[in-house]
């Protein structure tokens, strides 16, 4: 059984270089508090609504290109890796949103803290 549902493998993702106007109006469009930001084709960071927030308290334009205020020090969880392991990796790096990487570093989904706790839940009723 996948811990990913389909929803959850369909990551969206943006160009370092595209302005966070665009990315912002993703988000938005998509419903989602991420997006993973690509750089010819690789995986270099991910803008969160945490992110977006810091740029509006910021004043930062929203023609500035995400690149430049994505959070880079990706923290990645691994396909077939525990629900308990996400989880605890999520803490420690306080963060809400983790991408899921298959044994060849490509992104193939995105767990939010909502997903882990709902699996959680799910494992602790029904053992």
């Amino acid at each position: 059984m996948s811990l990913l549902k389909p929803t959850q493998r369909n990551v969206i993702t943006c160009n370092s270089s595209d302005p966070l106007r665009i990315v912002a109006e993703k988000m938005s469009k998509n419903n989602i508090g991420s997006v993973v930001v690509t750089e010819n084709g690789k995986v270099v960071g991910i803008f969160t609504e945490r992110d977006l927030v810091k740029v509006v308290a910021e004043g930062i334009s929203l023609d500035t290109p995400v690149g430049q205020v994505a959070s880079k020090n990706l923290v990645t969880a691994r396909k077939g890796e525990s629900i308990l392991s996400i989880g605890m990796k999520m803490i420690e790096h306080q963060i809400r949103h983790i991408p899921v990487i298959d044994d060849d570093g490509k992104v193939v989904g995105i767990l939010s803290i909502r997903d882990v706790l709902r699996q959680l839940t799910a494992e602790s009723a029904y053992p």
